[in-house]
Parts: C-alpha cells; structure tokens; sequence
C-alpha cells in the first residue's frame, strides 16, 4: 500500500508540471482566437476594371504575384509581393495577417489555384479576390504614384 500510495504520488508530482506546460502552450490570445474566428468574404474573380476599381479604395490591400519566376512581370504593381502559385501552399504565412488580399499572375488563370489555397489555409484574411484577366498594373501605378505625391 505504502508503494503504491508512493508511487501515485510521484505520478501526481511529475504530472503537475507537465500539466502546467501544457495549458500555458494551449490557451490562445484574444487576438490569436478572433483570428480564428474570422471568416473570410470571397471576393473571388474582378474583372481588371473592378480589380482596379477596389485596389483605389480599398486601405491596406495587399497585392500578390502569383505568376512563377519564369512568367513574373517586369513591371508588377507597385508595392506587390510576389509568392508564386506553385509556392503558395508552402509560403502562404508571409502574407500579413488580417488584411484584404489581391491575387494576380498575367491573365487571372494561375491566380485560380492560389486563391483557393488561401481560401482553406489563411480564413484570417478579411477579404480575397483575384484580377480574373489582364492585371491594370500601368493604371493602378500611374494613380498610385498620383495619390502618393509629397
């Protein structure tokens, strides 16, 4: 009986430990769950003249190349990043949390396939859509560059 009260003991004390370790590693920021929480509203395919349209109003829009380096533009958006649709499923958590989020590659096919990977991996992303045609890229620098004037 002595033993076997012993050994619980030390079970008990070794577990405690663990126990506390465990639940600190398991509870989440309020921030980490309204991440979670939020779902996203699939913009889906824009036209060139709504993409263009929504990048102007749209404050803190991220815009994404997802074209492959072969096929990447020599001139892209201005401030774009550019995380390849081959790569997207790998290098999707470089792309900002909670923010609105435009996809595009040269004629709105591969942007297809990114889309639908941030749809399943990043719920966060308070808004996605992709240009479905040719990116207004010469458009959206020449007002960008306008509306940024110092």
């Amino acid at each position: 009986m002595k033993k076997s009260l012993a050994l619980f003991a030390a079970l008990v004390l070794l577990a405690i430990p663990m126990w506390a370790a465990g639940k600190g590693t398991a509870q989440k920021s309020a921030r980490e769950e309204r991440m979670e929480k939020t779902e996203t509203t699939r913009l889906g395919g824009l036209t060139p003249e709504e993409a263009l349209s929504y990048m102007k109003k749209t404050p803190n829009l991220v815009i994404v190349e997802v074209n492959t380096d072969y096929w990447k533009l020599k001139t892209g958006f201005i401030g774009a990043m550019h995380i390849p649709h081959d790569q997207m499923a790998a290098r999707y958590n470089e792309i900002p949390r909670g923010v609105p989020v435009i996809l595009h590659c040269g004629a709105g096919v591969v942007s297809v396939p990114a889309y639908e990977t941030l749809l399943k991996k990043r719920p966060d992303i308070p808004e996605l859509s992709y240009i479905a045609g040719h990116p207004p890229v010469a458009e959206y620098n020449a007002w960008y560059r306008e509306s940024h004037r110092q």
